[in-house]
């Protein structure tokens, strides 16, 4: 078993530097060489990140797999790219852990996954959430049949997007594959059907665009394979960060709220003691240990490939303006 992995980075924007810190502090791999075709990224990053100016870059991530003896690559690339990166890399015999959404097309994230289990090859998404002690709790509790059957649940999420990604690529379609709902707003898509271990089966959905060429604000209604219902609204022109979920089952529920935490109840609306569990992993470290075959990934391509399935049906309702959608 290799203990020093050799891993690249596709891209080296901003949040890079948290999976180099991430990678660097589990002992057992190393950053090894960059792919970044801007020069202010790459001086950015070597900056921030001790080490980093004596790796070497290049500006073509094919050119990197190509003389490279890598045993994974971490993609923080624009959206649109990550199909053709994911593709290359695992037929380079490369693991693979990518930044939100995996890919952008119900399509491509089917061949992706195919691809990997071909290869024999890991492919992971970099969703945090997996990671909470207060979602992996919620899942657990769930999965005990400690709030009975779920039958409905709530996700929000507030952001300045509108404003902070103004004048670039995650407003411009054809690099972002779609605008809030397709980027940060992936992770609320995520885990709801991961807490829940439910999938969505129809989705009904309202956007608003504003002035740019991508969704900022959307309003989705779903309907679960159970028969539970849900909201989940994503709003880019908020003034600042705010999250929260709702869970309620038929004998219990749960209540997350930023800056509050988390409450849990009972049937009879008694409260209930939380006990998260101490746990310290993320995606990066999980990486790791998957490849090594130490851990099973936390965040599988299933995961990208039910969020994608979802975005792909809200996209579809919003143009029949918020028709239901099937989810196949």
């Amino acid at each position: 078993m290799k203990e020093n992995l050799r891993i690249g980075f596709i891209g080296a924007g901003g949040i890079a530097q948290g999976h180099y810190q991430r990678l660097m502090a589990t002992g057992k791999a190393k950053v090894a060489a960059l792919t970044e075709p801007s020069r202010v990224s790459l001086r950015r990053f070597c900056r921030n990140c001790e080490g980093a100016e004596n790796l070497p870059s290049y500006r073509d991530y094919k050119e990197m797999l190509k003389r490279e003896p890598l045993d994974g690559v971490v993609i923080l690339s624009p959206h649109t790219v990550h199909y053709s990166q994911i593709n290359d890399a695992l037929e380079s015999g490369i693991h693979v852990l990518t930044e939100k959404p995996m890919v952008c097309t119900i399509q491509h994230a089917k061949a992706l996954i195919r691809k990997a289990e071909k290869c024999g090859r890991v492919l992971m998404i970099s969703y945090q959430r997996h990671y909470d002690p207060m979602f992996r709790y919620m899942r657990s509790q769930i999965g005990k049949g400690a709030i009975g059957e779920v039958q409905f649940v709530q996700a929000v999420l507030c952001q300045e997007w509108l404003r902070l990604t103004r004048n670039t690529w995650r407003q411009v379609p054809s690099l972002s594959g779609g605008g809030q709902l397709n980027d940060s707003g992936s992770h609320l898509v995520d885990i709801l059907m991961w807490v829940t271990a439910m999938k969505v089966r129809e989705v009904s959905a309202l956007q608003m665009n504003f002035d740019t060429d991508v969704d900022i604000n959307a309003a989705l209604t779903l309907r679960f394979e159970n028969g539970a219902i849900g909201n989940l609204s994503i709003i880019g022109n908020a003034p600042a960060w705010y999250e929260d979920h709702t869970i309620v089952g038929s004998k219990g529920a749960f209540y997350l709220r930023q800056g509050i935490g988390l409450t849990q109840q009972d049937a009879r609306g008694r409260c209930v003691s939380v006990k998260a569990p101490k746990y310290a992993g993320n995606p990066d470290s999980n990486f790791v240990e998957a490849i090594q075959g130490k851990a099973q990934p936390e965040t599988p391509a299933v995961c990208g490939l039910r969020v994608i399935e979802v975005t792909e049906a809200a996209w579809k309702s919003a143009a029949k303006g918020g028709r239901p959608v099937t989810v196949d």
